[in-house]
């Protein structure tokens, strides 16, 4: 097999395949589970064969990652608001009312995340104060890329830091949400500490984040058309390297 699509195998980690709701997705997230695919077709959908291949070291893009994408680099944090009415404006997918909101929610949690959070100073704190305006350090741009096909829209945003690590995602959805007669509710307490992460989770069909600690965080998104979305159809994936 040629080395250049090929990683070392990794450990199997703990999945969940079936076809249950976002909230019994999130649950399975809380309870250590970083692969979460809903799909009635189980073991044989597409997206999670991608998963599956990866734990034997094999990287299969997955079927909603479009190619030739539209890249954009942002240094600044007060051109968030610029870049995510530039890409609202210029697709097709951000034109329809119904899809408008959605896609503004997941670029500024994305974007605002990368700015405040990806970078550590040397007490491992946010480098960033958080609502301020920033000017990232050469080589920490923020890149934003997209692609749209009639289905939907592919959006991926890369920070240089790398910080992110599974337990800081299952942890925000654990402050966030409490099981309550099989639902989840909004924690009043602690509704403000990541409730961006599962913001991001619940609008998005498809959910992909890629972590090389110290170095990238990426996280790569799928957006489908209000109009085919099924709620019970969708996935989330967490790779460490």
């Amino acid at each position: 097999m040629n080395s250049s699509n090929t990683k070392s195998r990794r450990p199997v980690p703990e999945v969940k395949t079936g076809l249950f709701s976002k909230q019994e997705g999130a649950e399975a997230i809380i309870n250590n589970v970083r692969h979460v695919h809903s799909s009635i077709l189980g073991l044989n959908d597409p997206c999670w064969k991608a998963t599956e291949a990866s734990f034997n070291g094999t990287i299969l893009p997955y079927p909603w990652e479009l190619s030739s994408p539209k890249v954009l680099l942002i240094s600044q944090s007060q051109k968030r608001s610029e870049c995510i009415e530039g890409l609202v404006a210029s697709t097709q997918f951000g034109q329809k009312s119904q899809n408008r909101e959605r896609l503004k929610l997941v670029t500024e949690e994305l974007l605002s995340n990368s700015f405040y959070h990806a970078y550590k100073n040397q007490s491992k704190q946010d480098k960033y104060e958080r609502l301020s305006n920033v000017t990232l350090a050469p080589g920490e741009e923020v890149k934003l890329s997209y692609a749209e096909n009639r289905n939907g829209l592919h959006l991926v945003v890369e920070d240089q830091g790398g910080s992110l690590t599974f337990e800081d995602f299952r942890g925000c959805f654990s402050r966030c949400f409490f099981r309550t007669n099989k639902e989840f509710a909004f924690d009043e307490k602690h509704s403000g500490a990541g409730l961006g992460l599962y913001l991001i989770y619940g609008v998005t069909t498809h959910l992909s984040i890629q972590v090389e600690p110290g170095k990238k965080t990426r996280f790569s998104v799928w957006l489908a058309q209000t109009n085919q979305f099924d709620p019970d159809s969708f996935s989330f994936n967490f790779f460490e390297e």
